[in-house]
């Protein structure tokens, strides 16, 4: 019993099994990493709300001033606070370089990038050389990594990074990347040859920049020599609005929006339905294949049977002979020549008759030519 009076003692609670107090401590566990989260996210808000009041009223910063009566709270700005430190950006850094020359510049680039970005994360110069080398993995960058450690370390191979810099420019940048260009613009190797407009604009730019041609007359001569054809003769044909000769990023625009007015056109009448002849347009005549008229044969009467004639009595009395072959008599009486000529006249039939046969031919010959001699 105390002094303040007596308490009734809470009942003591019952033992927890393990499975029970594990489950008991990963509740307890998740509900700290939620409140953890919350409250991360919140002191985020804050800052950044700190931040952008001090960089918005600056008056805030200084010592309080007397007090005024209470005026209207401005709105704040509504553009998105600068980066605090370092820390907060998070530059992405270089591809792994294999050491291809061409490529030299382009991850020597990457590297200063990234410097500039992470001011206050290296020590020293030993600590940006050791990181520019940790993404040399293949090719001739490998090798390059392992001369550097048959030194014995980096501060031993590099001294300072100035030495580092000088043997990287050496080893992996092109030999004379200004005379290079300068050679390829001079070639006919950078025409477009099939190539669109904008990836030959881009790589005529990336040579003459390198090249260190000055912009001119002379520079826009070689964009034109260099494009398509078509495309150049339609830029010289340009009267109105023509860029002037000295410009060469007016030729580059204008040379965009011609090649694009050319494909349109190109597929609006690729696309374009056949136009249908009308009867006012002349048309050429069709030949026609002549076709001779069929002819036909109409009877004006009908068809009646040959008249019989009856043969001369010593015909029918005479013998039946074997036929000979059809024979011509020619007669020759003075100037005139006659042609007998026998057929017969009544073939053979089922009544037993017989066709005018040789003799017969002879004899009718005889009195027809004593008929006419008298």
């Amino acid at each position: 019993m105390s002094d303040f009076g007596e308490f009734d003692t809470p009942p003591s609670p019952a033992a927890l099994t393990p499975e029970e107090r594990l489950a008991s401590l990963k509740t307890a566990m998740s509900a700290l990493s939620q409140s953890n989260t919350t409250n991360s996210a919140t002191m985020d808000r804050i800052a950044a709300l700190l931040d952008t009041i001090v960089l918005g009223n600056p008056s805030a910063a200084s010592p309080a001033a007397p007090t005024t009566p209470a005026t209207p709270a401005q709105p704040l700005p509504t553009s998105p606070p600068p980066p605090r430190s370092g820390s907060h950006t998070r530059p992405s850094p270089p591809p792994v370089y294999d050491g291809a020359r061409s490529g030299g510049r382009a991850f020597w680039n990457a590297c200063q990038l990234y410097f500039s970005l992470s001011v206050g994360q290296f020590a020293d110069d030993h600590a940006r050389i050791s990181w520019v080398l940790s993404y040399m993995q293949h090719g001739r960058a490998a090798d390059f990594v392992g001369r550097v450690f048959q030194y014995g370390s980096v501060k031993r191979a590099f001294p300072t990074w100035k030495d580092f810099a000088s043997n990287f420019e050496k080893e992996f940048f092109l030999f004379d990347e200004v005379a290079d260009a300068a050679l390829t613009l001079e070639s006919t190797a950078y025409f477009q040859n099939g190539r669109t407009i904008d990836e030959y604009i881009d790589s005529f730019k990336a040579l003459w920049i390198k090249a260190d041609y000055p912009d001119g007359r002379h520079l826009v001569l070689k964009f034109r020599r260099g494009m398509d054809p078509k495309l150049s003769r339609r830029l010289g044909s340009i009267t109105t609005g023509r860029p002037d000769d000295s410009k060469i990023e007016d030729w580059l625009a204008i040379a965009r929006s011609q090649d694009f007015i050319m494909r349109t056109e190109e597929d609006f009448h690729r696309r374009s339905a056949p136009t249908v002849l009308t009867a006012s347009r002349p048309t050429a005549p069709v030949p026609m294949p002549v076709v001779a008229p069929m002819l036909r044969w109409r009877p004006t009467a009908p068809p009646t049977a040959p008249a019989r004639v009856s043969a001369p009595a010593h015909f029918i009395n005479a013998p039946v002979t074997p036929s000979l072959p059809q024979v011509s008599l020619w007669t020759s009486i003075g100037s005139a020549d006659v042609l007998f000529r026998t057929t017969p006249v009544v073939g053979a039939s089922s009544r037993g008759t017989s066709g005018v046969t040789a003799q017969s031919a002879s004899t009718c010959a005889t009195s027809c030519q004593r008929s006419w001699m008298s």
